[in-house]
């Protein structure tokens, strides 16, 4: 949980999220994909684009967006969260990505924002992306799970149908 602070600062770093998000999302992406070249595997598969071609650093806009306007209201995002979860298992993000994601994105702030990244600002989004990412690694850990246990029942299957 987030401190009132936090969330009132995250709410009012909303407008200006709409407004220059994808370019804190690309150059997130950019500062990221230098240190890690590695993270890029998972962002190659061809659902990063969507039909108006859209790719992962407007979605990842939208949902930074989503998170500021809705801090206080996480309930509603539950389906979207969900969603992100289901993409971030199938892409293989592991838990240990989360910090550098979070680095990056802060350092993304500050490139694009410049003045308006004030320490507080930083301060307040480091506590909320904190947040954030313990949430997503609980729900995709869940979900790991459960991969590993259908894999398991899928081989068990195929060993007894060889014998």
């Amino acid at each position: 949980m987030v401190s009132q602070k936090t969330i009132e600062i995250v709410k009012a770093t909303a407008p200006i999220l709409k407004e220059k998000g994808e370019e804190i999302t690309r150059r997130m992406y950019e500062i990221a994909f230098a240190e890690r070249p590695d993270y890029k595997r998972g962002f190659e598969n061809t659902w990063m684009q969507d039909l108006s071609g859209n790719g992962q650093a407007h979605k990842l806009a939208a949902a930074v967006y989503a998170y500021a306007t809705h801090i206080d209201r996480l309930d509603e995002l539950a389906t979207a969260v969900n969603h992100i979860a289901h993409r971030h298992v199938a892409t293989r993000i592991l838990p240990e990505q989360y910090p550098l994601i979070g680095e990056k994105l802060l350092q993304a702030m500050k490139d694009v924002l410049q003045d308006a990244a004030t320490d507080e600002v930083i301060a307040a989004w480091a506590e909320a992306y904190e947040a954030l990412a313990n949430i997503f690694i609980q729900k995709e850990k869940v979900l790991y799970q459960q991969d590993d246990r259908e894999l398991t029942e899928r081989l068990t299957r195929l060993t007894t149908l060889e014998h």
